[in-house]
């Protein structure tokens, strides 16, 4: 995914999630079936969190051209407290889009559908109203 970025310090840093910040995160925070979790629970999220703002801030620094110069501690020291959902929900955001299917999104753009079954479905369906009509 290239279009997230997180404002740290007035700097903007775009975040790159590919196969080599994949199995980067797994070595250094954990396996990515975990990483929600170790995101937004327990006592090593933040750490967690800047572990893999670090790895993918400058996996899109590099990819943008310029210096991937972040370091643990410059971002521990620059991030904004009260800005940790964002940094979360960034962080998701770009993992969870860079592993959608595309083999799941052509079987299903493939699929024939019977239109006028749907059609039929969502006349059946109750209508949201008082009376149920």
């Amino acid at each position: 995914m290239d279009n997230i970025k997180v404002k740290i310090a007035e700097r903007e840093i775009p975040l790159r999630f590919r196969m080599n910040q994949f199995a980067e995160i797994e070595e250094e925070v954990g396996n990515l079936a975990e990483v929600k979790d170790l995101v937004l629970n327990g006592k090593n999220r933040i750490r967690n969190i800047v572990k893999i703002i670090r790895i993918m801030g400058n996996a899109g620094l590099k990819h943008a051209g310029q210096e991937p110069d972040l370091t643990d501690e410059w971002l521990m020291e620059n991030m904004d407290p009260h800005a940790l959902l964002a940094y979360q929900v960034a962080l998701l955001g770009c993992m969870t889009k860079e592993t959608d299917s595309e083999a799941q999104q052509e079987k299903n753009e493939n699929t024939e559908r019977d239109l006028v079954l749907e059609e039929i479905q969502t006349k059946k369906d109750p209508v949201n109203s008082p009376t149920g009509e």
